[in-house]
């Protein structure tokens, strides 16, 4: 394949604490090892390839915004055309007014783009406690599409699940279904480290209501082994004070607070089992880190989380929002060490599908496909 010029434009990219962000960055970085030029377009950024907009102010969206750790980009047309100059495929990650006129300008100046679909309606309504109100999130399933994706002829998924639910919702567009992909970085460890007497259980993942750390918290705290777990929740986030006091009836002090990769990858070498509650989720790489460390997870079963695709029995499956279905599923792994071992593994194998280096190869036939449709 000859090497190509990518353009990502993307709202939030500096900050890596956001699962979107992520994406992008190590896309960029990965399309790069392969001899690709790629160049960003976002908010914050300074370096070659970097294309600096302002963060877009919106009155009371934007202070809720930062406390997901989430910006909004400024389209500047000027910043725009010089980046889009030249390349063959501009990559849109969120349908939101930077994306809606960086297409419009690629549109002008005729150049191949398609587009990705990360944010799911729910993880808006989850935010201002509507997510019961199933008629708002077809709303916004609706406004994404009139807005943006009635305009893009090739999506991004990086689940089935995406792809079903935009299916449901009258998409029209080409999906291709590409993991976001984990770093190479996380493998089982070469020799597991010794023991300290705790059973250690690990979720990562933003402090915030959809992601039910809450869950998680209740159920170690009904578990037969509670004095002996000790629980690390990593991330950062606008719940994360109200999950601090709801820990406090664990006798274990909880490990709150955002890693870095290399630390995380420590944690995750001593995690005995790995839980992740979240009641939305478009795929979860950070699920997908834990289990390709051979770490055994436990994940609910929400209609709209893709990361129980990840599980390869019922025992790593509990029902979404059932915290006495959790406590079973956890005390089961601490008592079966013999089966959690080999079924560890299982799962560090299973993961070898999702691999980045796997989702670049598909990402780059996916961009082959986009650039030979617009020449057409």
């Amino acid at each position: 394949m000859r090497k190509l010029i990518i353009v990502l434009v993307v709202d939030s990219f500096a900050d890596k604490s956001n699962g979107t962000s992520m994406t992008a960055y190590r896309f960029a970085q990965a399309l790069k090892e392969k001899g690709h030029q790629v160049r960003i377009v976002a908010p914050h950024i300074d370096g070659d390839g970097y294309y600096n907009i302002p963060e877009r102010y919106i009155p009371l969206v934007t202070e809720i915004s930062h406390k997901q750790h989430m910006i909004f980009g400024k389209p500047i047309k000027k910043v725009l055309m010089e980046a889009f100059e030249g390349a063959d495929v501009v990559h849109l990650f969120l349908p939101f007014k930077l994306e809606i006129v960086a297409m419009k300008i690629a549109q002008k100046m005729k150049i191949p783009y398609m587009a990705a679909f990360h944010l799911q309606p729910e993880h808006i309504t989850y935010n201002i406690k509507l997510q019961k109100l199933g008629i708002l999130n077809k709303f916004i399933f609706w406004l994404f599409k009139f807005r943006f994706y009635r305009h893009i002829h090739h999506i991004h998924c990086p689940s089935k699940l995406i792809a079903d639910e935009i299916n449901k919702n009258g998409y029209k567009a080409k999906k291709y279904i590409i993991s976001n992909g984990f770093d190479k970085i996380y493998s089982p460890p070469i020799n597991k480290p010794i023991g300290d007497g705790f059973i250690h259980i690990s979720m990562v993942g933003r402090y915030s209501n959809e992601k039910r750390q809450d869950i998680l918290i209740k159920a170690i705290a009904h578990s037969r082994y509670v004095s002996k777990i000790k629980l690390h929740l990593k991330g950062i986030g606008p719940t994360e004070k109200k999950l601090q006091e709801l820990a406090r009836m664990l006798p274990n002090e909880v490990d709150f607070g955002f890693v870095s990769s290399n630390e995380l990858l420590k944690i995750l070498h001593k995690t005995d089992i790995y839980v992740h509650s979240a009641d939305v989720e478009g795929e979860a790489i950070a699920c997908l880190e834990a289990i390709s460390c051979g770490v055994v997870p436990i994940i609910s079963d929400s209609r709209v989380s893709a990361t129980g695709q990840f599980a390869l029995d019922n025992r790593s499956l509990f029902e979404a929002g059932n915290w006495k279905d959790l406590t079973q599923k956890i005390d089961y792994w601490i008592e079966n060490q013999d089966e959690r071992e080999k079924m560890g593994k299982i799962y560090a194998q299973s993961a070898s599908n999702y691999t980045l280096d796997k989702s670049i190869a598909k990402a780059e036939k996916m961009y082959q496909e986009v650039i030979e449709y617009f020449n057409k």
